[in-house]
């Protein structure tokens, strides 16, 4: 067995990609001379020249070097899966954890999700990603992610869901809007009001379907897909939107405060659930994300979501 380390296959394949021993150092936390000698030793070792390096050139690396370096990052990239399973075996949870967030949700839950993985579970590492939940659903069912975070009522045929938090809409306008001064508002004091609406898919359509069934067509000026742009403009009076997400302080980017209000009418019946493919089995580090949610998002005291 050649006498090589994995500590020298390293050195080598960040020289490979960084193209000089300096940048290699500065990614791997070492210095260039321990970076330099490295790679001499794993020369000597297989006993064939890998690299190329003039001061101040760079570095080049050899057809043989190449080779190698081919095989020196599937060796590398073996050794880490080897070592995931030896913390599965260990008891601990490892790996990547690919969570799928509706893009309005995602302020409110993965900032907490995230920090509590680190702090409990650093070997699992924690992925976002956002989009509108059919692409999401999409996504999951291929593969590309492990579960996804949405409103039930956005739910597509053949997901399993668990449900994290109960959720309902509200009416939000400006603290000197007409309407701000009611507890409770009936959708029909809409009627001749300005909307500003989410523009993502479906939220958008079950919106404006609730306001329909009240009797009326919402009278909509504006959409956006950012959540924060719409709660800015109905603070400055431009109009009402229709939401479900309410933060901690009730104020705009801008520092300008909203009123929510409660609607009166019966609305249908909405919540935050994880999803993931009918007829699969959660993984553990799935398991673990269910039950950190339910616990954490579901509790007293938090703000409607």
């Amino acid at each position: 067995m050649p006498d090589f380390t994995l500590r020298q296959l390293e050195y080598f394949a960040a020289v490979v990609e960084e193209g000089s021993v300096t940048d290699a150092a500065r990614r791997l936390r070492v210095s260039p001379g321990g970076v330099s000698v490295a790679i001499t030793e794993l020369e000597s070792c297989l006993k064939v020249q890998l690299t190329l390096r003039r001061r101040g050139k760079g570095v080049t690396v050899t057809p043989a070097g190449r080779w190698v370096y081919e095989h020196a990052s599937a060796v590398l990239e073996r050794s880490a899966d080897i070592g995931a399973v030896a913390r599965i075996a260990r008891g601990e949870l490892a790996g990547p954890l690919r969570i799928g967030c509706f893009t309005t949700l995602s302020p409110w839950l993965f900032p907490r999700i995230a920090a509590w993985f680190a702090e409990h579970h650093p070997g699992i590492d924690v992925q976002l990603v956002e989009d509108a939940s059919t692409v999401l659903q999409d996504r999951l069912r291929t593969g590309d992610l492990d579960a996804v975070l949405i409103y039930s009522n956005h739910l597509v045929h053949g997901m399993t869901s668990e449900e994290i938090a109960p959720v309902r809409l509200q009416l939000a306008v400006s603290p000197d809007h007409r309407l701000a001064g009611l507890d409770e508002v009936p959708l029909r004091e809409l009627e001749n009001e300005t909307a500003i609406l989410l523009g993502l898919q479906p939220a958008t359509g079950h919106v404006e379907d609730i306001l329909r069934s009240a009797g009326f067509e919402p009278e909509v000026r504006w959409r956006s897909t950012n959540v924060e742009t719409i709660r800015s403009m109905v603070a400055r009076g431009l109009g009402y939107t229709i939401i479900m997400g309410r933060p901690y302080g009730d104020r705009t980017y801008d520092g300008l405060p909203l009123a929510y209000r409660r609607i009166a009418d019966d609305v249908p019946a909405n919540s935050v659930v994880l999803a993931y493919p009918e007829g699969t089995v959660p993984t553990a580090k799935v398991r673990t994300l269910v039950t950190f949610c339910k616990r954490e998002f579901a509790g007293e005291g938090q703000p409607m979501l």
